[in-house]
Formats: structure tokens, C-alpha cells, sequence
């Protein structure tokens, strides 16, 4: 009964995402039988199952049910991706191409964003449905504790620590408007377990940041950041 229940709940949104690209916007549709393999059901399976333990879960029913919510999210998410990939590897080649110029111009590639949004529009009611039926079983610092895994490479406070580190002057106004942007890109990030397709994610929301303490000369504090870095420590490399 409760993979009946949780495949409904997530799967009835899965609407309309195997007519490809032209129907982006539209909400999505359960997928077809057999549309995952065996390996990768194999695949997704264990990712269920780590996504349980970083949650934390000692309760046996509560955590195959977690995972079950899970397994069903990682079906939808692959088999979305697998029709939409080919526009958003394009679209995010269009943004790392638009950002190279020189002199440097942001509105481009900020252009090129919103495109990839409206991509991954058609997966967000699945993600949202996800997301209530993970919150329905774990509390707010269990949930908080998978996604901050899910994307730990870069990770939201892994990046957000390097910032203050980086930027030691900041004011709690700052921390507040930098951590925002950062707990965004992590959210963002839940919508793939790509690892390139995370740092793509994770880069955008980075050039926010990092245009908002552009006034504090941010070349010159990173790359002092990164000399630091290098500097050897009681005579230990």
C-alpha cells in the first residue's frame, strides 16, 4: 500500500514530460512500465538508500518508507531528464559560451538562464510533491540534512563558509543575502544528481554572489584566498 500510494502522489504529476522539449511548461504524466531498466532501477535504488541514511532514520518502517518516496522521485527525475537533457546541456553550453566574452557582460548568460528555468519548470510540481511527502515523515533538521547532501559537492554550506573566509568583513545583512542565494542554488540542485549538472547549477547562483561583493574587489580577495590555501602550515605542506 505504500508504494501504491507514493507512486501515485509523486508519479500523477509526472505529466506530459515524454513529448519532449515543445511541451517544457507542461506538468508531467505517470511514466510508462518498464521505463526504468534494471541496472538503473538497481542504481537508483542505493541512491535511495543513502539518501535514508543521511536523513538519519532508525525507525525501520519509517525508513523504507523514505526510501520508497525517494526511489519513486529518482524514477521521475531520470526519466525527465532523459527527455530534456539534450536542451539543457545545449542551453548551458549557450551560458558558459556567453559568459566567456570580453569584456565580461552578465545579462547575456542571465538571459540564457531564464531558459534553462523554464526547462526545468515541467519537473517542479513532481519535485514539490516529493518534497511534502519527504516532509510528511522527517523532521525540518532531517530534511535539511538531505538536501545539504545532496548537492555536497560543491554544497550550500560548504560554499557559503569559503565566502565568509573569502570575504572576512562581511555584514550580517551580507551573510543573510549571500546564505539566501546559496540555500537557492541547493534547491535548484535537487532537481538532478548529475554531479557536472550540480556545479552548473551551483556556478549560476555563484556569479549572483559574487557580483554582489564585487565591490569588495573579488578577484584580488580570492585569489589572495586561494594563496592562502597553499601556504604551508607548522612547516606541513
Amino acid at each position: 500500500m505504500i508504494r501504491v500510494f507514493v507512486s501515485f502522489g509523486i508519479l500523477a504529476l509526472f505529466a506530459g514530460s515524454l513529448a519532449g522539449a515543445a511541451r517544457a511548461q507542461e506538468p508531467a504524466t505517470a511514466p510508462p512500465a518498464k521505463a526504468i531498466d534494471d541496472a538503473t532501477r538497481k542504481r537508483l535504488d542505493q541512491k535511495a538508500a543513502n539518501v535514508v541514511e543521511w536523513g538519519k532514520l532508525t525507525d525501520a518502517g519509517k525508513a523504507a518508507k523514505v526510501k520508497t518516496i525517494v526511489s519513486d522521485w529518482l524514477v521521475v527525475m531520470t526519466i525527465w531528464h532523459r527527455e530534456h537533457d539534450a536542451d539543457l546541456d545545449r542551453l548551458w553550453g549557450e551560458w558558459n559560451k556567453a559568459r566567456a566574452v570580453v569584456p565580461k557582460d552578465e545579462f547575456p548568460g542571465e538571459v540564457i538562464a531564464h531558459k534553462i528555468d523554464a526547462v526545468y519548470a515541467s519537473l517542479k510540481p513532481a519535485y514539490e510533491e516529493f518534497i511534502k511527502q519527504l516532509a510528511a515523515e522527517l523532521t525540518a533538521e532531517q530534511l535539511d540534512a538531505i538536501k545539504e547532501r545532496w548537492s555536497y559537492s560543491p554544497g550550500m554550506m560548504r560554499t557559503y563558509n569559503a565566502y565568509l573566509e573569502i570575504v572576512p568583513d562581511l555584514t550580517p545583512r551580507d551573510k543573510e543575502v549571500i546564505k539566501a542565494r546559496l540555500l537557492l542554488a541547493r534547491e535548484a540542485a535537487m532537481l538532478t544528481d548529475a554531479d557536472k549538472e550540480i556545479v552548473a547549477i551551483f556556478k549560476r547562483h555563484k556569479v549572483k554572489v559574487e557580483q554582489y561583493v564585487g565591490t569588495l574587489q573579488w578577484a584580488k580577495l580570492h585569489k589572495a584566498y586561494a594563496e592562502r590555501s597553499k601556504t604551508p602550515v607548522d612547516g606541513k605542506p
